[in-house]
This record gives C-alpha cells, structure tokens and sequence, in this order.
C-alpha cells in the first residue's frame, strides 16, 4: 500500500503544473526565470511572491513562506496532505487509489455523516424558533442588544431552543430522525422512562468545523438559570481540542492578516466578529490544547490571547502562550483594561478602541515573566531565586539564544540580580534539556556572529542541494561545530541521510521536512550560486563557519574567565588557558 501511495503522490506532482495552478488563487506574470504575484499569506501592495516552474516550487519574500505545490494547496485550502494530493488528482483526473474499508469503518463513516445531518437539521430549526416564531422574540431582543445583528446571526447560524422537554424531538421525528440518534449527536438526554431536548429556553449557536459542518452546539441561557451555558458532550465527531469556534468564518481573515486573535467564548468571538473584527475565534474555555495551535499555524503566523483578565484568564494565556510558540506561532498576550472581557469592552468601547488593545499586546514571554514574578515575593533573595526558577522554561522556549539574551538582560534588571548568574543558570537548565551535550555550555550568541554564521550555512545548504555528493566532503567539520540554527539542521541531516542512501532527491527531501523547514528550503532554493569551482565555494562556507564557531568559543571562555575572576574561582585559570589555545587555532587558520 506505501508503494502505491508514493507512486500516486509522485503521479500528482508531476501531473499538476505549479503556475497553473497557483494562478487559479493568485494572478501571476512572468518575470525572468519566476512567474510573480502578490502574496496571498500575508497583505502586501509590491508583489513579492514568487513561483519557479523549474524548481517546482513558490517562495515569498515577504512573509518567507515557501514549498511545493502540496504545501500551497494545504495552507490556501486549510486541508492536510492527504487532501491537498485529492483536489490536485481531482483537477488532473488522477483516480485517488482507495483502500478497502472494514464494515466497521463504513459503519462509523455512515453514522459521523448523519450526525453532521442532524445537527445541520436541528440548526435550521432552532434558527425558524428564533426568527419566525414570538417565542424566540426574548431571544432576538437579546441578541440584538448586544449588538448581533441579522448578518451575524445568518453567519453563525443562531438560533434559539424552546422552553420544551419535546420541541426538537417532535419536529426531528417527523422528519424521520429517531431519539436514539438525536442522544447519539448530544441533543436529547434520556430519562428513566423516555427521551428530552436536553437544550431548553437557550440561544443555540452551532459549533462548526473549519469545513463549515455543525459538529455540536452551545446553548446560552437567557435567565438566571445554572449552568450559564451547556455544551455538547465531546465525542467520536466533536472533540473540543480539535476545534476553534468560529474558524470557518474567521479563516479568510486569518489568512489575509496571517494573524489570529484567540478569546475564551463563544459571545466574546461573536460580538467582535459583529464590530467588524473577523480574525477572531474561540478556544471555548482557557484550555487552549496543541492540536488547536496546529489548525491556526496552518493559516497563520501570529496569534494573541485575549483571554478575560480576571486571575484564571490570565493564568491560562501562561499555559497558552508555550503551547501556541512550540507550534511555531509568534504570540503575544493581550490585556483587556478594566477588568472587562472582550465581549463586553467592545460593545462599551467600539472596534477602534479594541484594535488598539491588540496593538500594544505584550510579547508572550515578557507576559510570562512578568506573571510568574507577580506570583512570587521578590521582595528577598528567595523569592527572586523561585522566580528565576520558574521563569527558566520560558527562557528555553526562545528559538534563538539572541532572545534568550535580551529576556535574561531585562530580567536581571527587573530583580536587580547579576547578569552572569541568570546566564549560569540558564546554561544548566539547557544542559538538563539538551541530553548528550558534551560540553553542556549553551552560548548567549551576539547578534552579528549568528547573522553571519546563518547566512554562511544557508550558503553551504544551497551549493549542497545542487550537488549533493559534497556533503561527505563537510561531515567531519559540521559534526564538530554543529549548526547555529535548528531548521537548519534539520534540513542538513535529512539531506545526508537521503544521500547516504542513495535516494536524495529535492522533492523527497521536501516530504521529510516540517512545515516551517520547507518554508526556510525554499528560500534556500532561491539563492544564487557563484558559478564555477563548486568545491571551492564549500570550503569557503566551512572556513567561514569553522571561524564563526572558534570566534564564539572565544567569548564564551572570556566571559567565564572574567566571571571566575570576579568570583575568586580558581577556574579562572583554566578558563584562560582555553582561551589561549582558541587564539593560538584562530590565528593559525586564519592569520591575525
């Protein structure tokens, strides 16, 4: 089956024509060797998209978005891979191989498409309850009140739930809907002796998946009745880990900012989508979970939680933000002012004053140390030794040591602790998380030595793509000096690893990357090379990057020294020595 599966994927790749293709979503004209248009991931006026038919790939300059013609289709269409290779066979009139499925798949494939259809059914009719009959009237008034108006309402597919135990149940069973099934999609509940509508006297707003497919719904009481809102049940169809209320509306927008604002409820997403904000969706509660971060990285760079500012919100945009920037998103943590939760500040305030609040959001980071310090007593010694304790993992998570170095410089001023001490300890915490670390050291790295350094391994990444054989020429230097950067990295160890097996190819190399990989390969792809002595310019690269490295093995043993030495620490010696003989190498290789 994988060998039919690989042989229909490559079918689609070199069926489908990535200009004409690409074209369909973005207008194109050709400029060189690159057909160019306007990005469509992120705003822009100067076109700086680029698509290269040679290279079978699109890259933008912009927003550094980049990969082949799978990648465009996943993030333009919101699907995974599997979906993307059906829409291109389905556009080529490739037939999709299909595997037999059991009886026990087809039975469960049968019963998820019939819940999406009762629940689609039982939307409607909460929707006629709310618009068309006087029982709804409350529920309108309620709405419009709070400044939903007939647009959203048609958008979100609101609705109300009569105050009846048999409402649903009568008008679904005429309909040829059995009880059973109305329990099965979580809208009847069963008693000891018969079945009820399990949402009563409530607005009903459909939970739909980024399809557009109601997968559940939340009911809002109009009362002082308890529980303030009741949702459905999770099951096999409706895990709520797996779902952002209101992605299905909020995605064109999410696509064109590249950016997602994330708020805790259903009325917080519906009153800013009503005050013309429309990349907004809910986590619907504070459990933001990973498989959510993923739906928005696929459509998104950047997201802010707008959580309530109340103590439980803020503690969860903590949790939230680590989830969301191991998914690869930039995050920011916005703070809703006077104790008010979006929903109500956006109707009180208006859009403007909103938007203004998500302006000046807080870095994800910054809001978390700043929240972890507020949890404990600086005021003493200890209490600044808990802080930095607990504000390590944070510092971790940085995806580079630059920023771990401006966090780690302003939270030293922030406790009034010494710089070197917060880097030491730093430097452990990273020898407990980065198992088989030898030296254990974890350099806090200049800004201008990584820049030069990341430009030189980008450099040797794309002489290497063309000729990949020259690889066993660079193992024995990168493997002593590593790599700066980690997507780099990757990039490199899956390229050697195809090539010692005598399979690499771009395009395979490509499926073996993440998505964020892809991205940095294609820009990769895009550099120019020198023409000539291709093995030259290899040397030239890991000269280069042999010099980076002992450049920065230097400060770092100069720092130590002059900290040990400040200390009285006998290490002070042996941090010298080193960085005789560090000079001693560089001036060898390389002259003064």
């Amino acid at each position: 089956m994988e060998g039919e599966f690989e042989s229909f994927k490559e079918q689609v790749r070199g069926s489908a024509d990535i200009v004409e293709v690409i074209s369909g979503y973005v207008p194109l004209k050709k400029r060189g060797q690159n057909f160019w248009g306007c990005c469509p991931f992120h705003g822009e006026k100067t076109p700086s998209f680029a698509v290269n038919p040679a290279k079978n790939m699109f890259y933008c300059f912009g927003c550094h978005e980049g990969g082949d013609i799978f990648k465009f289709i996943m993030k333009i269409e919101n699907c995974t891979f599997i979906d993307a290779m059906k829409l291109l066979a389905g556009r080529y009139g490739i037939p999709v191989p299909e595997r037999q499925k059991s009886a026990l798949e087809m039975k469960r494939e049968k019963q998820r498409e019939r819940i999406f259809e009762i629940n689609a059914t039982a939307a409607k009719f909460f929707q006629a309850c709310l618009l068309n009959t006087q029982y709804g009237k409350p529920a309108l008034s309620y709405l419009l009140g709070r400044g939903v108006d007939q647009k959203i309402i048609d958008s979100f597919s609101i609705g109300y739930a009569l105050d009846s135990f048999g409402a649903l149940l009568t008008n679904l069973g005429r309909r040829g809907y059995q009880p059973n099934e109305l329990l099965a999609a979580g809208l009847t509940a069963k008693g000891k002796t018969q079945f009820y509508d399990k949402f009563r006297n409530r607005v009903m707003i459909p939970i739909k998946d980024p399809k557009g497919r109601i997968v559940g719904f939340g009911g809002r009481v109009l009362d002082s009745s308890t529980p303030k809102y009741l949702n459905t049940a999770e099951t096999e169809w409706f895990n709520k880990r797996r779902i952002l209320f209101a992605m299905d509306v909020a995605l064109k927008a999410i696509r064109t900012s590249r950016q997602a604002i994330v708020v805790e409820g259903y009325m917080d997403a519906i009153s800013l989508h009503a005050s013309g904000i429309e990349n907004v969706v809910a986590s619907m509660g504070t459990a933001f979970a990973q498989e959510q971060a993923k739906v928005l990285k696929r459509a998104a760079d950047e997201v802010v939680f707008c959580y309530d500012s109340d103590s439980a919100g803020r503690r969860a945009s903590v949790r939230a933000a680590s989830i969301a920037r191991e998914a690869g998103l930039k995050v920011r943590i916005a703070g809703v002012p006077e104790g008010k939760d979006p929903d109500e500040y956006v109707r009180i305030h208006g859009k403007n004053a909103f938007l203004q609040v998500i302006a000046v959001a807080q870095n994800g980071i910054d809001f978390q140390i700043e929240e972890t310090i507020l949890q404990n007593d600086v005021t003493n010694l200890a209490g600044k030794v808990d802080a930095v304790s607990n504000i390590l993992p944070f510092l971790l998570e940085c995806k580079s040591e630059i920023e771990a170095a401006e966090h780690i410089r302003r939270l030293a001023q922030r406790l009034t602790i010494d710089e070197g001490l917060i880097v030491e300890e730093y430097r452990k915490a990273a020898r407990k998380n980065r198992a088989g670390s030898e030296s254990g050291y974890v350099p806090i790295t200049p800004v201008k030595a990584a820049n030069v350094g990341c430009q030189a391994e980008q450099q040797l990444l794309a002489v290497l793509l063309e000729y990949p054989w020259l690889t066993v020429k660079c193992q024995e230097i990168v493997d002593k000096i590593g790599w700066t950067d980690t997507v780099l990295a990757q990039i490199y160890q899956h390229l050697t690893n195809l090539q010692a097996e005598n399979a690499f190819t771009v395009d395979k190399l490509n499926d073996a990357l993440d998505a964020t990989a892809q991205s940095v390969l294609a820009g990769i792809r895009t550099k120019e090379l020198p023409q000539g002595d291709e093995e030259k310019f290899v040397d030239d690269c890991l000269r280069q990057l042999q010099r980076e490295f002992l450049e920065q093995e230097y400060e770092k043993h100069r720092l130590l020294a002059d900290e040990y030495e400040r200390l009285a620490d006998e290490r002070f010696l042996h941090e010298l020595m080193e960085t005789q003989r560090i000079k001693d190498e560089i001036k060898k290789l390389y002259g003064k």
